[in-house]
């Protein structure tokens, strides 16, 4: 007959490197909760392949107690590999004591690193991560980045992310393309670039917000999906800029998903409102334009322009951003000729924050008439101007039957 023991502690019988990945499995306030099941439950937790120092940790565990009285003593504990962690408490302030955090792990097994100052100043880097040779994921938050001289890159970095984090321009370049497995790269809100140059072989993801006056990509195959947006307009300076853009894009033979604020290529009407492009984006299928001034003939004729030259384009989302009527606008968008540029791929159009002003709606109007294989249009109203939920919008987009078919596909949401 079986012993009580081993009826009632099913658990406690498994093998050590299954109860680690039980408690791998476990956040951390739960893991440590785990020591008040028995005397022999005290410190399996001190096992966990995983520390992560985030929110409810700090509701469940900090209260009126610091979080270095808790982390140090934690991390002292620790015993086995340590392949995450992650501080990312709420209100956290660069301090000495995360030099002393990261100078107690192990350099050969993190795999996964968060570092998420939330006030204060921005907290520099200490040259211990530089030698986690093992990381797969890196995520900071106002930080200072400078890897040291001859630092070599992480040359098994998946994912990196990077928020109102300062950067050197001369060495994060390098930086990256010594990363040559890299896959994902987010830069929100960092330090501002003249020129960004991307050399990353393996990168598929890259989201940008922030500032830069050229973008290079110099080496980037399998660079699937692109996002860009900016914090300010000192972007504009140069005035090669939308077109170093467009030729950047369409460097990339891969790109399927682009991302990018409408006003970005004003530039490509200097010198005359373009009809197309002198460059053909053939792998395009997703495009989404934010920020959209519709009152701007120059900004609806560029982005026509680029919708004219995506012969492989699917899926279309605008978000408008639309205050003035300007009568001009919608002349223009009248006297465009469907019949020029049949958008035989074009499946689905998102339509958001629209207001129904006549620019919005000719523009509207001309996708109906160019997208032969149109299957819907969704059309979400600007709710601070549009009173009716867009039922006088639907109307004026559904003429008499026989008349532009593609009306039939069009609701509001």
């Amino acid at each position: 007959m079986c012993s009580g023991r081993s009826e009632a502690d099913l658990i406690s019988n498994l093998p050590g490197s299954i109860i680690d990945n039980i408690m791998g499995c476990l956040p951390l306030r739960d893991a440590v909760r785990t020591s008040i099941l028995s005397r022999e439950w005290r410190y399996k937790w001190v096992t966990c392949p995983e520390l992560v120092f985030d929110f409810w940790f700090d509701q469940m565990f900090l209260g009126n107690h610091k979080l270095e009285q808790l982390v140090y003593p934690i991390l002292k504990l620790h015993r086995g590999p340590l392949v995450k962690f992650a501080l990312q408490v709420p209100a956290f302030r660069s301090c000495p004591h995360i030099d002393q955090w990261v100078d107690l792990m192990q350099n050969n097994t993190i795999q996964d690193f968060t570092l998420h100052i939330s006030r204060g100043d921005s907290h520099r880097l200490p040259f211990r991560i530089f030698t986690f040779h093992q990381l797969r994921k890196l995520k900071l938050y106002k930080c200072v980045f400078n890897p040291p001289p001859g630092f070599k890159g992480f040359n098994k970095l998946l994912n990196l992310d990077l928020q109102n984090v300062d950067l050197v321009h001369e060495t994060f370049a390098s930086f990256i393309s010594a990363c040559r497995m890299l896959e994902r790269l987010r830069m929100i809100d960092c330090t501002s670039f003249d020129c960004l140059e991307i050399d990353s072989p393996k990168l598929k993801f890259l989201e940008f917000h922030g500032v830069f006056r050229f973008i290079a990509f110099k080496n980037s195959p399998l660079l699937e999906e692109v996002s860009i947006s900016f914090s300010s307009m000192e972007f504009k300076t140069g005035k090669s800029f939308s077109s170093n853009l467009i030729d950047s894009l369409s460097c990339l033979p891969s790109l399927e998903k682009l991302h990018l604020q409408a006003f970005a290529l004003e530039e490509l009407a200097e010198d005359g409102l373009p009809r197309n492009l002198p460059v053909t984006l053939k792998t395009l299928k997703i495009l989404h334009l934010s920020d959209m001034y519709f009152e701007k003939i120059e900004e609806i004729s560029c982005v026509l322009c680029l919708i004219r030259s995506s012969p492989n384009l699917q899926k279309l989302k605008i978000t408008a951003f639309t205050f003035d009527v300007v009568e001009s606008v919608g002349e223009y968008l009248r006297a465009q000729k469907s019949s020029d540029c049949l958008l035989a791929q074009l499946k689905t159009v998102d339509m958001l924050l629209f207001s129904g002003v006549e620019p919005e709606m000719e523009f509207v109007k001309y996708l109906l008439a160019s997208a032969t294989g149109l299957e819907e249009m969704a059309i979400l109203p600007h709710s601070g101007s549009v009173s009716d939920g867009g039922e006088s919008i639907l109307n004026e987009l559904t003429p008499p039957p026989n008349n532009f078919n593609n009306h039939q596909f069009v609701k509001i949401i």
